[in-house]
């Protein structure tokens, strides 16, 4: 059977007797303004001058509260309601509280300025020394060229001896500019009153003297003069003229020389092919007139080598197109070898002879390094006897002995000695030589061996030079250890002097 309907829904009437009726409140007059706000369409949008109206009406935004207690503040853990001890109550106005207090966070105290001298600042104990000039400033960034680095030496300041050295040594030095200054002020007084009474000793006699009688035979005198430089002007000039054309034609005589000279030996080739009927041995043509004269004379400065072979090669041209072309050509081909030959023998000369001034330097350069050595070795022994005398004079007013300081003195001086050692041994290979291409070789093989010793001597010249300036850069060094020592060994002496002087 199908299920029953559902019952009737209530009527108003029964609503209103099992319940109280519903009753609607009228509507406030800013909510009746909300709604027709929200029912309506805006007019225009907002944009941002109505926002930043709001914003800047002052809204007041609602207080955050925040439970982190990752760092919980101490002081107000303690609640109202709970008992707390005397101690952990907050008594700032006692004093020892408030002496807790500074003591806990720090008191930032006034810094105290004081003039106690009893301490020395050394920092800048270096300013007191002599400024370097520019040249000994050049010459100890030479002499640090050298190869072996020297040793890292102690600081001078560590040891209060040594400052008290060169304070005294200051002292000392300042006091002889004060002197020096002092004598120089009254020398320059003297010499100014000297200056006063010499001008009016002048002007008292040129007020006496008359010295209108004497003009006339002095400016007689000095036109003689005048005519004479002139004159001596003018014959310079002349000769200097007359040395420069005669030196044009000395040198135009000489080329045609030389011309006529190479034609002869050409003329005398070709003679000589065609009367043997046999090819010219390609042997280099011996010029040794004209380059014996060319080497003595100063022309050689006009004409260069490269003019030469041009010339050369215009005369053989000439040449060629009269003889026949078979022998001509063999003739040119010897002739270019000839003086190819002929400028390396030039170029190996000039690099031999060079090779030869850089030997000499390299020896004058160990002699003077082994002078240096032997100067800072005596030095040395005499700095170490005045520090010996200054030794016992301290042994006699202390008492004591120090057998540590001459521990230290004897390995110095073995380190110095290894040192010198180890400078003067230096490889001294001498050249090797080559010997020279046989007469019977070709000119191929001359040019080869030629190259081979051109560029062997142009190797060994470099490494001397490199050499040279080694062992240049260790002489400007113990020149400076030398000065060094001596100004060492002088300021020990006057120490020794003032103490002596005190003594007695």
């Amino acid at each position: 059977p199908p299920p029953p309907p559902p019952p009737p829904p209530p009527s108003g009437s029964a609503s209103s007797n099992n319940g109280p009726p519903l009753t609607v409140k009228p509507l406030t007059p800013e909510k009746m303004k909300k709604l027709e706000s929200l029912r309506s369409r805006p007019r225009r949008r907002p944009d941002w001058s109505d926002m930043m109206k709001e914003v800047e009406s002052g809204k007041k935004l609602k207080h955050v509260e925040c439970n982190d207690r990752s760092a919980p503040i101490i002081s107000s853990t303690k609640s109202k309601g709970q008992f707390l001890y005397e101690s952990e109550t907050k008594a700032e106005e006692t004093d020892h509280h408030q002496l807790l207090k500074d003591i806990q966070h720090g008191v930032k105290l006034r810094k105290v300025k004081t003039n106690d001298k009893s301490k020395p600042y050394i920092e800048g104990l270096r300013k007191f020394r002599r400024q370097e000039s520019i040249v000994e400033k050049i010459q100890k960034s030479v002499s640090m060229a050298d190869v072996v680095a020297a040793a890292a030496e102690p600081d001078e300041l560590d040891d209060i001896d040594k400052v008290r050295d060169d304070l005294q040594s200051a002292k000392q030095m300042l006091a002889l500019e004060l002197r020096s200054k002092e004598a120089l002020e009254r020398e320059n007084k003297r010499l100014l009153a000297r200056v006063s009474n010499l001008q009016e000793e002048l002007k008292d006699k040129s007020s006496t003297s008359g010295p209108q009688a004497r003009s006339d035979s002095d400016q007689q005198l000095i036109n003689k003069l005048k005519e004479e430089a002139l004159e001596a002007d003018r014959i310079v000039k002349d000769m200097e003229q007359k040395y420069h054309v005669t030196a044009e034609e000395l040198d135009s005589t000489r080329r045609k020389l030389e011309c006529a000279w190479l034609r002869n030996q050409k003329l005398e080739l070709e003679l000589k092919a065609a009367l043997s009927n046999k090819v010219v041995s390609q042997q280099p043509i011996p010029r040794t007139i004209s380059m014996k004269k060319l080497s003595v004379m100063p022309s050689v400065e006009h004409l260069s080598e490269e003019e030469e072979i041009e010339e050369e090669e215009e005369e053989e041209e000439d040449s060629s197109d009269d003889g026949s072309s078979d022998a001509s050509q063999e003739i040119d081909e010897a002739r270019r070898s000839a003086r190819e030959l002929k400028l390396l023998e030039v170029k190996l000369k000039a690099v031999k002879d060079k090779q030869m001034s850089a030997v000499k330097e390299r020896k004058i350069l160990k002699q003077a390094l082994t002078k240096k050595q032997t100067e800072l070795k005596a030095e040395k022994k005499k700095y170490k006897m005045l520090q010996k005398e200054v030794d016992k004079m301290a042994k006699l007013m202390r008492d004591t002995e120090d057998d540590e300081e001459d521990e230290e003195e004897q390995e110095e001086e073995e380190s110095e000695e290894e040192s010198e050692s180890s400078e003067s041994e230096e490889s001294d290979d001498d050249p090797q030589s080559e010997g020279e291409a046989p007469a019977s070789a070709t000119p191929e093989q001359k040019k080869d061996n030629l190259c081979r010793r051109f560029k062997y001597y142009e190797g060994r010249l470099t490494s001397l030079k490199k050499g040279n300036y080694l062992l240049k850069a260790n002489v400007e060094r113990l020149t400076d250890d030398v000065n060094k020592q001596k100004e060492m060994s002088l300021v020990l002496q006057e120490d020794l002097n003032s103490v002596l002087a005190e003594l007695g």
